[in-house]
């Protein structure tokens, strides 16, 4: 099982973006899924496989940030 963090679009490329997790920014393929700087999206293998809301992205940060309290 993978379990990816989201992080968000600060720069598009043409084929790339750059993305921030957390402040570790992070160049991902970008060709999978339509984005837009500022959107939060999940990574794996360095592509960019899928785009959430940002409701769907700050409840698994928060989630994350829970787990590492523990």
């Amino acid at each position: 099982m993978c379990v990816a963090m989201p992080g968000k679009v600060v720069e598009r490329y043409e084929k790339e973006a750059l993305i921030d997790f957390n402040g570790n920014r992070v160049r991902a393929v970008s060709g999978l899924v339509p984005i837009e700087i500022g959107d939060y999206v999940l990574v794996h293998a360095g592509c960019i496989l899928q785009k959430l809301s940002t409701g769907e992205a700050q409840d698994m940060i928060k989630l994350f940030e829970e787990i590492e309290e523990q």
